[in-house]
């Protein structure tokens, strides 16, 4: 298993592991995602400020996420409050492919953006997620993540907020 930056080159497989996560959301009942974001606009940009990563089983990409050190406007307003106002990393855009679901990828994923905030010295991970995502949340509490309120997207949305501390 290898967790590197993605390349343009990668934008077919990450498009393919976020239509995987739609269809998955789609069929639990959770409208997140199904509007047609992520677009691959959305993720150029992402991997444009080295900002995009792939996780492959040997060849094949199985997961991708954002791991941001940029900040998230949409997190200076929270009906709630943050653990601290210490500089924080950010994962959004997180999916894995439908055959490699269950395997622990998601989890690298997490553990990876870990390794990245203590190699820049930061301490916290914030994320946010849907109510209805049960599968994520599910797994932010295996990971320890706290809930802290919930923020607004800037398309009105609103997204439970989590944070760990490391």
């Amino acid at each position: 298993m290898v967790l590197r930056q993605a390349t343009t080159a990668d934008i077919d497989a990450i498009m393919a592991a976020i239509a995987d996560a739609q269809a998955l959301l789609k069929s639990c009942g959770v409208d997140q995602w199904q509007d047609g974001y992520p677009t691959a606009e959305i993720i150029l940009a992402d991997i444009a400020r080295g900002e995009s990563f792939v996780l492959l089983q040997g060849d094949k990409v199985v997961a991708t996420a954002v791991i941001s050190f940029a900040g998230e406007i949409t997190y200076s307003t929270i009906e709630g409050q943050w653990l601290n106002d210490n500089p924080y990393a950010v994962i959004h855009r997180l999916a894995v492919r439908s055959s490699a679901r269950g395997k622990g990828y998601a989890k690298a994923i997490f553990d990876y953006a870990e390794r990245l905030c203590a190699e820049r010295s930061v301490s916290d991970i914030r994320v946010d997620t849907h109510a209805d995502n049960r599968i994520m949340q599910r797994l932010l509490d295996g990971l320890k993540y706290r809930y802290c309120g919930v923020i607004t997207l800037l398309s009105g949305a609103k997204r439970i907020a989590l944070q760990k501390r490391l």
